[in-house]
């Protein structure tokens, strides 16, 4: 019970004490506040003890009469109840403030009045609303803001008694803790409000799409609440991201898409630039090779606009990788080179990744075997010898996600001239030999020349013996080639049963129209082995019968100095040659 009612119920008692004139009208029941829907009945309770006056009621301050079918209270009940009973409850006619009041009975007393009471005859208010400030945005209609900005939308329910309860959701969350009401009275029409509920939001892009509601609740509708859905359209600018390079290498031949994604809204315009091209490249969301040449690899770019903003700039690099090409080789197919001169060998290939190159010279006949002479694409001969005579390639090589490639030129071949020259080098040329005495000593010396050797030939000492003759011990084979090696011959000269007087110098002399070369061994003519031990051993025994006389004598002569000094001992007198032969 309200503290102020209490408190008039505590007077009217003690009145009804210290009148002196019996019991004073008091309050057992006082009216209350009711709420109450359109056309139904509804009592306002109110019930007097002691009561001696009439019962009335007041309606905003105004006597309000007994009307049949309408209002309807005892004016004068015996049990004090004088509750008034409204039928067909109406808003323009029954929402007030009502108030129970009973006569007085006497002079001695007031006139009992109750406090006001609220009845509210409820009204149902109109769906709500959503306003972007003085622009509806009607049911199921899109709502259009910027990502980021602040944002203020208001919902309203108009004509409603008492005002609705306004709630707002973001798919379905509610949100209403961003929200402020205020209830104020409608212009339109009489005793009903308008509830405002004011959303103060700022949205993201990641809100773009969702429903954003408001529901009013009030006990007058027939569903108790009812509500309005907008769709929100962000906006905002681009952002982009690419997509499509392999993890693997990009090989030439093979399909690439590089895609261009903008998440943007509203949608936003595609721009491909590339390295080293002037001007835009494309203007869609994606660029195709199919197939991808070398000429593709550069560094692209996409960027993304729309009416909001630009996105920033995203780079990918299409590195197109290709096997091995030679483009070009030189001199070719054949070059002459003069003897000691310089000259080079050039490759000239392309690949990516960037090719290795090698230079081979092929050794041999069966099997070919292919020498790697430089690993760089120029060959660069300073010094040229008949050793670098002979075909060459080059071989370019790559690698390519793991897979080794491969390619060879056509083949380039080195001619040298010039005068004869002895292969030392290449060659296992000796310039000393050793031969025991009565075994064939065989003297071999290579050599190349380019133009043939005119004339070759054997010296030692004063004497000559040209090749392909012999004389009686002494041999000189003509000259052969040696397979598989142009311009290069073989001399060989051959002494049979030696003996120590062939221990020499022998000179090989060869002779074209380009000039004159030599090369000397020098033969060295060893003793068997067994006449080496006999007179190692004799050397040895006489060493040791030296040793053995020395011995000998000086033992003799210790012996006789002591017996001088023995009495009555004389030796008998021995020749030295007795002693030795009693000692051996």
């Amino acid at each position: 019970m309200d503290f102020s009612l209490f408190v008039l119920l505590w007077i009217t008692s003690a009145l009804n004490v210290e009148g002196g004139v019996g019991f004073l009208q008091v309050f057992d029941t006082l009216p209350q506040d009711r709420e109450v829907n359109p056309g139904e009945l509804i009592v306002i309770p109110c019930k007097v003890r002691n009561r001696k006056g009439e019962c009335a009621w007041l309606k905003d301050g105004v006597v309000v009469g007994k009307i049949p079918g309408k209002y309807t209270f005892n004016r004068e009940p015996d049990d004090g109840d004088c509750g008034i009973t409204i039928t067909n409850t109406q808003l323009e006619d029954d929402d007030g403030l009502w108030q129970c009041q009973v006569t007085q009975a006497s002079l001695q007393e007031l006139t009992l009045t109750s406090p006001e009471v609220k009845l509210t005859v409820r009204e149902a208010p109109y769906p709500p609303i959503i306003e972007d400030t003085t622009i509806q945005i009607g049911q199921g209609d899109p709502f259009t803001a910027r990502a980021n900005e602040p944002k203020r939308l208001h919902c309203i329910a108009r004509k409603g008694n008492p005002s609705a309860t306004l709630k707002w959701f973001l798919n379905d969350v509610e949100i209403t803790t961003y929200v402020n009401q205020t209830n104020i009275r409608d212009l339109e029409k009489r005793k009903t409000w308008q509830a405002v509920s004011a959303l103060d939001m700022t949205f993201t892009k990641e809100d773009n799409h969702k429903m954003l509601k408001c529901v009013a609740i009030h006990d007058a509708y027939d569903t108790k609440a009812k509500d309005i859905t907008v769709q929100l359209e962000i906006l905002y600018p681009p952002e982009i991201s690419l997509e499509g390079k392999p993890k693997e290498e990009i090989i030439e031949g093979m399909s690439l898409i590089l895609r261009c994604r903008a998440d943007a809204n509203p949608k936003a315009n595609i721009i491909w630039r590339k390295s080293g091209h002037s001007g835009i490249y494309d203007i869609k969301d994606h660029i195709e090779f199919n197939p991808i040449r070398r000429t593709d690899s550069g560094v692209y770019s996409c960027s993304a606009k729309n009416d909001i903003g630009q996105s920033q700039e995203m780079e990918i690099t299409v590195d197109v990788k290709y096997k091995p090409k030679i483009n070009h080789v030189y001199p070719s197919p054949r070059t002459t080179v003069s003897l000691y001169q310089s000259t080079r060998l050039v490759c000239e290939a392309e690949g990516n990744p960037a090719p290795k190159y090698s230079w081979l010279q092929r050794i041999g006949g069966d099997p070919v075997i292919w020498q790697e002479r430089t690993n760089n694409a120029t060959f660069y001969i300073n010094n040229v010898t008949y050793s670098y005579q002979g075909i060459y390639l080059c071989q370019a090589s790559n690698t390519i996600n793991g897979i080794f490639n491969t390619l060879k030129s056509e083949e380039i071949f080195l001619d040298v001239i010039g005068p004869p020259q002895i292969l030392v080098d290449s060659f296992p040329v000796t310039s000393h030999l050793v031969v025991d005495k009565d075994e064939n000593a065989v003297i071999v010396v290579l050599f190349c020349s380019d133009p043939e050797p005119r004339q070759t030939f054997w010296e030692w000492e004063t004497f000559r013996m040209d090749t392909n003759s012999n004389t009686g011990r002494h041999a000189a084979e003509d000259i052969q080639r040696i397979p598989n090696q142009d311009d290069c011959y073989e001399a060989k000269l051959t002494i049979h049963s030696v003996e120590g007087g062939d221990s020499k110098t022998y000179t090989l002399v060869v002779e074209n129209e380009k000039g004159r070369e030599t090369f000397s061994v020098a033969l060295e003519v060893r003793e068997p082995f067994l006449l080496t031990m006999m007179i190692g051993g004799a050397i040895i025994i006489v060493l040791v019968l030296i040793c053995l006389i020395a011995l000998l004598i000086c033992l003799f002569k210790r012996e006789k100095c002591c017996f001088s000094h023995s009495s009555g001992f004389k030796p008998a007198p021995e020749s030295l040659l007795q002693v030795i032969g009693r000692q051996a």
